[in-house]
């Protein structure tokens, strides 16, 4: 089947998935699940979990229900970081928290993760059980080292790795590792498709933080320099300051520190980054990751399902 067919059909199941797994009782949770299912976004954990359950030559069902909860687990996740970011738009649109305020966004969030958690355990899968429960707990600490850390120069690359692990990349390794349960996959190769799942989230934010400084496209629907604006200290940035001296450091922390950041201070940091050869830096690191993605695939058999996820992988770093 064409990608063109294929990817609107499995986001459509997955949708309808979703609408069967929130069991709303509430007018206003009747709001948060269109707000969650319309919301858009492109279903990429559901789609890794699917594919991966493919071309391990899963024969069953309940792709469609775990791929679904990883994606209820990820909008639960967005909606309770919109609220500790104090964010009022979305991929444009208003958040739940903006529209109906925020205590009914983190409310709406748990309810979501009560819902998903609900309906894994009717699927009676322990082993999936435990890895999504994992994920939950790995959201959490997550988001408290990155309040933690948060605008703080003396932040690593480990802590922020750290960070992305639980905010992204645990549930990464969750589908993966779920495709590999449901195929049934045991020891090492259980271990590889977990660990390529991992390598996957790692690559998914590495890209998003680049597209910040980097892509002057439209494509990404990002506003550009919006982690530059906030004072974020991000890849570009963490790998910068590796590079600096005292003096240029100090520099690159009082932009980053300013409450208003002008067009001046928008120059400034792209002429850094620029001076330091960062955008090459992190392309190389995008593509190393990909790279090894794409190894691991390359080793299963060959299929339509395989082209495409490879294709896919290689936008990430392209």
């Amino acid at each position: 089947m064409r990608p063109s067919v294929l990817l609107p059909r499995l986001i459509k199941n997955f949708d309808s998935k979703l609408d069967e797994i929130i069991q709303e009782d509430l007018p206003i949770l009747k709001k948060i699940k269109k707000h969650v299912i319309q919301s858009g976004g492109k279903r990429i954990r559901p789609l890794t979990h699917y594919f991966l359950c493919q071309l391990h030559d899963y024969k069953g069902s309940i792709w469609k229900d775990v791929g679904a909860i990883a994606e209820l687990i990820h909008g639960a996740s967005l909606l309770h970081d919109d609220v500790v970011d104090l964010s009022e738009l979305r991929r444009g649109k208003p958040t739940v928290g903006a529209l109906y305020g925020n205590k009914t966004a983190i409310l709406g969030g748990d309810y979501l993760l009560a819902c998903g958690i609900d309906h894994l355990n009717r699927l009676n899968q322990p082993e999936i059980m435990a890895a999504y429960t994992k994920v939950i707990r790995d959201l959490s600490v997550g988001e408290l080292i990155q309040m933690e850390w948060e605008k703080n120069p003396k932040i690593t690359l480990a802590i922020y790795e750290s960070v992305i692990y639980g905010k992204t990349a645990s549930l990464f390794g969750a589908v993966s590792i779920s495709a590999g349960i449901l195929s049934g996959l045991k020891g090492k190769p259980l271990e590889k498709i977990h660990n390529f799942g991992i390598q996957m989230g790692l690559l998914f934010q590495r890209k998003d933080d680049y597209i910040d400084y980097f892509d002057d496209s439209k494509k990404s629907g990002k506003i550009p320099l919006k982690d530059f604006m906030n004072g974020l200290y991000t890849y570009p940035i963490l790998l910068l300051q590796e590079k600096l001296k005292k003096n240029d450091l100090k520099i690159i922390h009082d932009l980053l520190k300013k409450e208003m950041k002008s067009a001046e201070d928008k120059a400034m940091i792209l002429h850094y980054l620029e001076a330091f050869n960062i955008q090459s830096e992190l392309l190389t690191m995008l593509k190393n990751d990909g790279n090894s993605l794409i190894q691991y695939l390359s080793e299963l058999p060959e299929s339509d399902i395989r082209k495409l996820f490879i294709e896919k992988i290689e936008e990430l770093i392209n």
